[in-house]
């Protein structure tokens, strides 16, 4: 696993992330109280992501400067990660269905020094 620092601190980006076109689409998050997974609609916009029911109701956002993500592999064949936002005890868990579902919004940001990786 690689290690990525990124922020300084008092949590402010060293390294501006500039993406160029935002990611978007499905994805699956495993609820918080009943630990179900429910599928959401993800947007990455700079070094947030936000989700909601649909593209029109992104409602929640994960920020992820100075975020620890984890990739998982989902003993299922899914395709999972984990993002802990910074200062924060909420471990948020994603999954793709497929490969070609798995267009991570998080990996952009961990090649660009955005989040740390483990």
């Amino acid at each position: 696993m690689m290690a990525v620092v990124s922020a300084t601190s008092n949590g402010a980006d060293e390294n501006p992330v500039a993406i160029k076109e935002d990611k978007k689409g499905w994805l699956s998050k495993r609820t918080h109280f009943t630990h179900r997974w429910r599928r959401a609609w993800f947007q990455l916009k700079e070094s947030l992501l936000l989700y909601g029911e649909n593209e029109e109701k992104l409602l929640k956002t994960i920020n992820l400067v100075g975020a620890v993500v984890d990739v998982v592999e989902g003993g299922d064949g899914s395709f999972e990660w984990t993002i802990t936002p910074k200062d924060r005890k909420r471990t948020f868990f994603l999954r793709a269905g497929t490969i070609a579902e798995q267009w991570s919004p998080v990996a952009q940001l961990v090649e660009h020094g955005a989040c740390n990786a483990r």
